[in-house]
């Protein structure tokens, strides 16, 4: 994810408009290639992540668009796992080697050390009782932080897909600043609607979906909505963004911003199919919420007699639509089940009076968007939950709204 001192953007009286840069330029997918290059060779030598910044600070220092390569660096270390290596946790080993310092009396410093202790002779001596070397003794004690953590793993993109990424990333960044988005699907394939608002589910997004036509309009809550929960929601929110870029048809976004460091300046993106924006996010079908998985493994081990699948899209109201993460058949009598992420009373509300009578609503207790609690009237209407949605509370609520 780009950080906010390295998000590009043009403004044009209130819209906002992003920097994107020409995915077929020879200078961008060489300079993406060069910093894949610096992170292989960070792989395979093992380099810390203070030693790969200041690498990236090198290569930058003779940059023009030191903002670009900052934000295409910054997006390759996302990928990587850097770890703490240490022949003992690195408190510990501060503690054991500063004690032992301190028993043994002043070190030898400078030049004329013939005869005296000096502090390598502590590092060998602590490093034999370890089974190591000094060097790693050394290296060991400060391990714990973060520019001395160690890359491990990194999965290498290609230059060109790389290039893509950082548009995308772009776009997500200005996100985290959007109070709502306004996405618009025309004549969109069944598949993937589902698809999308599965995602939508899975990043547990406030929204409302619509048709209006044969399109489909979702609104979508953004982070400057809430009270509380902003910047995690604004990560889910940008996270969700690339599952747009799977669409096969058109489609537009019209994001509202709050701009600005006290964010008081109200702008618009406008994003749609024809900008050329890739998501690097697999066409894998449907996810699945923990939640989900959690509450079907305990449901699995009740014996209930409904047979439990997929939820299936249904038209409410007003030209409004949901897909339910479940759908529930015994008998000839239906019910689904419908779990809810993150949510604001105004917006639980409103969705709770859309749906009929044969959908349950599971709320979970720890993504509530503002202070304040849930009104009695409706906490009567909601299971709640805090990590596992209680299966025995949902077959009850089965039996008594089903139709």
């Amino acid at each position: 994810m780009l950080t906010g001192e390295l998000i590009r953007t043009k403004t044009v009286k209130k819209q906002i408009v992003p920097s994107f840069i020409s995915t077929t330029s020879t200078r961008h997918v060489a300079r993406a290639e060069e910093l894949i290059t610096l992170m292989s060779r960070a792989l395979e030598g093992g380099w810390t992540r203070g030693q790969l910044g200041h690498a990236v600070t090198e290569i930058c220092s003779v940059d023009v668009d030191h903002k670009i390569t900052k934000g295409m660096a910054k997006l390759l270390m996302d990928k990587g796992t850097f770890e703490t290596q240490s022949p003992q946790p690195p408190a510990e080993l501060r503690w054991t080697v500063f004690r032992e310092a301190a028993r043994r009396g002043p070190l030898a410093l400078g030049e004329n050390t013939e005869g005296r202790l000096t502090a390598e002779d502590v590092l060998r001596d602590i490093a034999e009782s370890l089974d190591c070397k000094a060097a790693d003794v050394m290296g060991g004690m400060y391990a714990d932080l973060k520019d001395h953590q160690v890359l491990t793993a990194m999965k290498i993109p290609k230059p060109e897909a790389h290039v893509h990424r950082y548009n995308t990333a772009l776009v997500q960044a200005i996100l985290l600043k959007a109070s709502q988005l306004k996405l618009r699907l025309t004549q969109p394939h069944p598949k993937y609607v589902r698809q999308l608002l599965r995602y939508l589910k899975f990043y547990q997004l406030m929204f409302r979906a619509r048709t209006i036509g044969s399109d489909i309009e979702v609104e979508i809550d953004g982070p400057q909505s809430l009270l509380s929960l902003s910047t995690r929601y604004g990560m889910q929110l940008a996270n969700f963004f690339p599952a747009v870029l799977l669409q096969t048809g058109d489609w537009s976004i019209e994001a509202s911003l709050l701009w600005g460091r006290k964010r008081k300046f109200k702008k618009v993106m406008l994003l749609d199919s024809t900008m050329g924006l890739q998501s690097h996010y697999r066409d894998t079908g449907t996810w699945t919420s923990r939640a989900e998985t959690w509450f079907l493994e305990r449901l699995e081990q009740l014996d209930h007699g409904w047979e439990v699948g997929p939820g299936e899209p249904m038209t409410l109201g007003g030209q409004q639509m949901m897909v339910p993460d479940l759908t529930f058949r015994k008998g000839g009598r239906v019910a689904h089940l419908d779990i809810v992420g993150f949510w604001r009373a105004s917006h639980l509300k409103n969705h709770l009076e859309a749906l009929p009578a044969n959908v349950i609503v599971a709320v979970s207790s720890k993504l509530k968007g503002e202070k304040a609690a849930l009104p009695a009237s409706m906490a009567a209407s909601v299971i709640r939950f805090a990590e596992v949605i209680p299966a025995g509370k949902v077959l009850d609520a089965l039996e008594s709204n089903a139709c």
